[in-house]
């Protein structure tokens, strides 16, 4: 480390200690003392690792009692691509070898005697994942083996957060820009590169600050420098209208990358397409119509356009078949939000024109999706209504800005179109950009 890279570190440090040493959720709210939290959230977490030790809870149990409390506490990321949907699919592929599984994690999640044991722990499901992912079809659906460190870091930091550093992503490109880390080819040697440069930052830090630095030190000053999954919010700006819309008034989450780098332009332009002025509407809605179509296809839908001019119509309807799975699909290209008026009862009249022949061709599970940029009425009472009384049981408000960040993170990650389908059908309505990256942003 040179002279220049410890000035950076301390400068990182100084600028953490100007902010307060804020750190914020992935709701944008300010945890007054994180740490502190932590600790309250270590002690049940402790319990539920103890629950599968000692059998009180299968892999499967486990897997569930670690998702829905890091979804309500989601302090360390686990949420994300490297966290639990690598645990889901490792128990997915390996239902057949289930209790080989559950031996295996017991032993790698459980607290390292040293650097070499965690080496030889990462070692161990790394080499379990490596030919699973290799001789997957669709690898983006099987456990990624470049998951497996920050995984089984975040398990060892829960055990003892003072010797073990998580192996954010995050982090790793903090450490890229400022010439501080070199890729290794395998992630037992990944992690032994990045805990070893963690000690050394913690001693940087700790010379310059004359106190002690812990690991969780050290992460929120790389956190609030640049790779902070929970980094700098901003609320937009509202509109001085009694009504607001959902995204008008929400509070955008940052993602780990620009958007545009993983668009190609002709669609990275649907949003302002959907705010536009000048254009006639109906011109405006037809093209507005086909990108959002052109999306769905490149997220791997079969997509058959329907669109204006075909009569009263969904403008597309978007299949996949391996699991029997349809969507009748609206696009709405209004700038100002859009409400249901008078589309309720064409949207019913969609529903039920349709669903029977999709039935008769083998969908048993359809949906409705409605994209716009915004949404400003209240939904509930008619998705309630759609949803007791017609065959679709899943309607979504998908807004533009949401459906971009879906593609950009299948392009990035390589996700699966089932992946994809199973995150929006979990979300609330609307779903909206900070909904996508709280589920797929690395950490």
């Amino acid at each position: 480390m040179n002279s220049q890279q410890i000035k950076k570190i301390q400068l990182i440090w100084d600028n953490y200690i100007k902010s307060n040493k804020q750190v914020l959720d992935t709701k944008g709210q300010e945890i007054s003392n994180i740490d502190k939290t932590r600790y309250e959230a270590i002690v049940q977490l402790k319990e539920l690792i103890e629950q599968f030790n000692i059998s009180e809870s299968n892999i499967y149990e486990f897997k569930t009692n670690i998702d829905s409390f890091n979804k309500r506490n989601n302090f360390w990321g686990f949420t994300a691509t490297k966290g639990q949907m690598f645990f889901n699919q490792l128990v997915k592929y390996s239902e057949t070898k289930i209790d080989a599984l559950s031996v295996l994690l017991k032993d790698v999640i459980s607290k390292p005697k040293d650097l070499k044991d965690a080496l030889i722990k990462i070692e161990k499901l790394e080499k379990y994942c490596l030919p699973i992912f290799n001789k997957a079809k669709d690898r983006r659906k099987a456990p990624n083996p470049g998951s497996v460190g920050y995984y089984l870091s975040y398990f060892w930091q829960i055990h003892d957060n003072s010797q073990w550093p998580i192996l954010y992503t995050s982090q790793i490109n903090s450490y890229k820009e400022l010439n501080l880390w070199e890729d290794k080819p395998s992630q037992k040697e990944t992690y032994s590169f990045f805990y070893n440069l963690n000690q050394e930052i913690k001693q940087v830090l700790e010379s310059h600050s004359k106190k002690s630095i812990s690991n969780w030190d050290a992460e929120h000053a790389f956190w609030n420098f640049k790779g902070n999954p929970n980094k700098e919010l901003v609320k937009k700006k509202t509109e001085t209208k009694e009504i607001k819309t959902e995204l008008e008034t929400s509070i955008v989450i940052n993602s780990s990358f620009e958007l545009s780098d993983y668009l190609i332009p002709k669609v990275a332009k649907l949003i302002d397409l959907g705010n536009e002025t000048e254009k006639s509407s109906a011109l405006k809605g037809s093209e507005y119509e086909k990108l959002v179509a052109e999306i769905f296809k490149q997220l791997d839908f079969e997509v058959e356009v329907l669109g204006q001019g075909t009569g009263r119509n969904p403008d597309a309807i978007i299949r996949l078949r391996e699991e029997s799975t349809a969507f009748l699909v609206d696009a709405k290209a209004y700038s100002n939000g859009y409400s249901l008026g008078v589309d309720d009862r064409a949207i019913k009249e969609y529903i039920n024109h349709y669903s029977p022949k999709l039935q008769k061709e083998g969908y048993k599970k359809i949906g409705f999706i409605i994209v716009s940029n915004s949404f400003k009425s209240n939904f509930d009472s008619f998705i309630n209504d759609v949803t007791w009384n017609t065959d679709v049981k899943r309607f979504i408000l998908l807004s533009s800005e949401a459906l971009l960040y879906l593609l950009a993170y299948k392009t990035k990650d390589r996700l699966s179109l089932s992946t994809i389908i199973e995150s929006i059908i979990g979300f609330g309505n609307p779903v909206t950009a900070n909904n996508i990256i709280e589920e797929f942003d690395d950490v």
